[in-house]
């Protein structure tokens, strides 16, 4: 049972594994946008009054450009091919079988699909059973299990991101 959740957790983490350092990158703009505008933080940073009116030209863009982004969030939007944008069925999603079924590609556009995602999968349904027959049926399992996955994604996202 553990090894089959752990293919539904996994399927999960490669949304998290691509998503959240993208999440963070958005942020980290937000927060450069903000930055610039911040005439205190200006001053004691380089001794002066923000010089150049250019820097409120830039943020009034950046601000636009990152408020007509699309929402992104981990469970929104559905998952999508990232060439075509063809919304994924639920049948295409499942854990594994879904590759398989699709032989590796779009459904849509025939674009590859990578194989990394039925392998973090296959990595999580078999590191939840492994810590399944080692620690046995008790609540601490599960905490393990939670653990692996949390060490997956951790993984995954220095591996896209280093």
């Amino acid at each position: 049972m553990l090894a089959l959740l752990g293919l539904c957790i996994g399927s999960f983490l490669n949304v998290v594994i691509y998503r959240v350092p993208v999440m963070m990158e958005r942020d980290t703009w937000v927060t450069s946008a903000l930055q610039l505008m911040d005439a205190d933080a200006w001053r004691r940073v380089f001794g002066a009054k923000i010089a150049s009116p250019t820097l409120a030209t830039a943020y009034t863009a950046l601000e636009a450009d990152i408020e007509a982004l699309p929402a992104l969030g981990l469970a929104k939007p559905r998952s999508r091919c990232p060439a075509c944008g063809h919304a994924i069925k639920w049948y295409e999603n499942l854990p594994v079988l879904g590759w398989l079924m699709l032989r590796g590609r779009c459904s849509a556009c025939k674009t590859r699909i990578s194989a990394r995602y039925p392998l973090v999968e296959l990595a999580t349904g078999t590191l939840f059973a492994a810590i399944a027959v080692v620690m046995g049926p008790k609540w601490s399992t599960l905490l393990w299990c939670g653990f692996a996955a949390v060490l997956v994604a951790l993984a995954g996202i220095d591996w896209d991101t280093t």
